[in-house]
């Protein structure tokens, strides 16, 4: 019989350039869609990784298929185009930074005839091979006008991505060249991914349908769940209950625990009953103390549960029984994801018990090197931590932002819930209303959208102090103080944002820069490479500000204003700017001050493009939301006058006095 066979082999960059790879994305194939949210989520994950020391980045598999053409072995891309090309996105990049790196030809395939192609090639896209052509420098290939990329849906992505890419690379080089030189060879060497390569002749169709039905997945959360559970003899039925209570973040803590415990009496209970797990109140029917050996579930029964809902027949659990709860009905959307929130609880639970902060860097992908401590553990420990996962949980509903929609607007924002108790045909359920935007929810956007995504440091620290001082659900003032308190904390420490972070879970306050010291930052002229954290903290600032007076508003401003919202934004933008159409010129120490500069999205910022200042100052008027509130006292300041040297430095010096404020408060 002969079997259609799938290869397999680990790629880097390095070996796709040495190997002459090539790489086609097929006509079927959707464009490239990712944000600069998620480009840069790749770009600095990969980055934090290298600082951190790790040896390789792993960054998943691809499907492919090898076609043989005149020009050389091409591989169709099946699977993974959106990482392939920002990978080829990211080597033009650095090209395009002039930094020194073995990525500056990688986009470039030189056949040894004939004349150099992309190494990635869209399939009847022509516009797109246009662009990638000359992006990487290739004769015969021009890249389209900034106008056809921002209309075409084939292009405007990979503009964006690469326009944030580049920045972001041009302000590390302009800061520390050999950093960002080191940094590209672990791009090209360290980075890895697996290509399976399927035969040619292979039905696809078949294919897709067999990788659609094949089974759930075993993630890492599973089996670390399987692991800890080992360790419970008794009452294990209920602490499985506390856990899938937990787990299911796109529902919010109450739905799930009155799935898990439905015959407890909720006519009598109230939000705040949940904060701490109670037995006397969730105490569940079928925990009882275990006799014989029962060690758990191994993977691969536990693989069977996931698929099946319930145990195999030759496993002995009479006294524990798995949850499924319904999964396709989503009521929240959490800012992260189920392994990452275990890691925050798990750095809760060690500050609270005064021991030492876990050893790796927080990322979901390391979550059983995280847990190797509580894995070795044993009985007492294990439920102990899930006793903690049920409070952090509360906390975590309670008081951390999550994506809600907007009557105003398509787009979802990042918002908070408050509970209340209402009756229905007489039974008693907590309900959740959305809360008007505040600052707490604008300060924890801030953090959401700057520093390392992936890690999301603040919250450990956050949900520590909101147990640990027992602050309620009325307190809102009191959370927002603490919440000031690390955010502060953790952007002048000295020492690293993990350890700044649980530092202050331990109520320790890290070493830090001294506000005087820190202005000093504000005087250089670093363009774009000033850090996008001090940009949005303003946008915070300048809200509390504005909020403070908006009964002062007249009713045009007040409209957009309470439109404001603090979202993801990526690209830096110089109101003065760079190639004025008029030819006006500034000293470049003006040009990329701070006080000339504000943080948009890459739409945003192309509208804008490099329009005289006072035509960016209509079309900013004209908007029905304010871009930036940074913006919007540049431009009262400036009202008739030219946007000179001397109003520059003058809004400057305000914005500083707006920081040196808020931190001497």
């Amino acid at each position: 019989m002969n079997m259609l066979r799938v290869q397999t082999e680990l790629l880097t960059l390095e070996k796709v350039f040495n190997g002459g790879y090539q790489f086609s994305i097929p006509s079927y194939q959707r464009p490239y869609v990712w944000s600069d949210d998620d480009v840069l989520l790749l770009f600095t994950d990969i980055k934090n990784a290298y600082e951190n020391g790790d040896e390789h980045y792993f960054i998943g598999t691809v499907l492919s298929s090898k076609l043989e053409s005149k020009k050389g072995l091409v591989y169709e891309l099946i699977d993974g185009q959106q990482r392939t090309t920002t990978l080829m996105l990211i080597a033009i990049a650095f090209k395009a930074a002039g930094v020194k790196s073995d990525l500056n030809e990688l986009a470039i395939y030189k056949p040894e005839t004939g004349n150099a192609i992309p190494r990635l090639q869209f399939a009847i896209r022509e516009q797109v091979q246009q662009l990638l052509g000359g992006l990487a420098g290739l004769k015969g290939y021009e890249k389209p006008s900034q106008d056809v990329i921002n209309n075409n849906e084939y292009l405007k992505q990979i503009g964006v991505a690469l326009k944030v890419l580049s920045e972001h690379i041009e302000a590390l080089d302009k800061h520390d060249k050999s950093k960002a030189e080191k940094l590209g060879r672990y791009f090209y060497t360290n980075v890895q991914w697996v290509n399976n390569i399927v035969p040619a002749k292979m039905d696809l169709n078949r294919l897709f349908a067999t990788m659609n039905t094949a089974g759930v997945q075993l993630e890492q959360a599973d089996i670390l769940k399987a692991k800890l559970f080992k360790h419970i003899k008794s009452d294990k039925a209920q602490y499985d209950a506390m856990w899938v209570a937990c787990e299911h973040l796109e529902n919010y803590f109450e739905r799930n625990v009155r799935k898990v415990f439905p015959d407890v009496d909720w006519n009598n209970i109230e939000p705040q009953d949940l904060a701490v797990f109670n037995d006397d109140i969730f105490y569940h029917p079928e925990s009882q103390e275990y006799s014989g050996n029962d060690s758990g579930f191994s993977i691969d029964e536990l693989s069977q549960v996931l698929a099946s809902g319930k145990a195999p027949e030759n496993v002995k659990q009479k006294a524990f029984e798995t949850y499924d709860l319904d999964v396709e009905t989503t009521y929240c959307r959490s800012i992260i994801k189920f392994p990452l929130f275990l890691i925050h609880a798990y750095r809760v639970y060690l500050a609270l018990n005064n021991e030492s902060d876990i050893e790796p860097r927080l990322h979901s992908d390391r979550l059983l090197e995280i847990f190797t401590p509580l894995i070795e553990s044993d009985e007492e420990t294990v439920k102990s931590f899930i006793e903690m996962l049920w409070q952090v949980r509360y906390q975590f509903d309670a008081w951390i932002v999550k994506w809600v929609e907007r009557d105003d607007s398509p787009e979802a924002h990042l918002g908070l819930t408050s509970q209340s108790s209402s009756q229905s045909k007489g039974k008693q359920y907590i309900n959740r209303g959305p809360k008007e935007i505040n600052a707490l929810a604008l300060l924890q956007s801030v953090r959401n959208f700057t520093g390392e995504r992936s890690a999301q440091y603040w919250i450990t620290p956050f949900i520590a102090k909101l147990v640990k001082k027992e602050i309620g659900l009325k307190q809102g003032k009191k959370a927002l103080k603490q919440l000031e308190i690390i955010d502060n904390l953790m952007s002048l420490a000295k020492c690293s944002q993990k350890e700044a972070s649980f530092k202050q879970a331990n109520l320790i306050k890290p070493k830090r820069t001294k506000w005087a010291e820190q202005r000093k930052y504000f005087a250089e002229a670093k363009g774009t490479g000033f850090e996008h954290y001090w940009f949005q903290k303003l946008e915070y600032l300048l809200w509390k500000k504005i909020d403070s007076a908006r009964n002062e508003l007249e009713t045009e401003e007040l409209n957009k204003f309470t439109q404001f919202r603090i979202t993801s934004k990526n690209s830096v933008e110089h109101v003065h700017p760079q190639n004025d159409e008029y030819k006006s010129k500034l000293p470049d120490e003006t040009l990329n001050a701070f006080g000339n500069l504000v943080l948009l999205s890459p739409g945003e910022n192309s509208s804008y493009s490099n329009q005289d200042v006072d035509k960016k100052q209509i079309d900013f008027e004209r908007k029905q939301h304010f871009d930036s509130l940074k913006l919007r006292d540049m431009f009262i300041q400036k009202g008739n006058n030219s946007w000179d040297q001397r109003e520059i430095e003058a809004h400057q010096k305000r914005m500083l006095d707006v920081l040196e404020t808020h931190y001497s408060d």
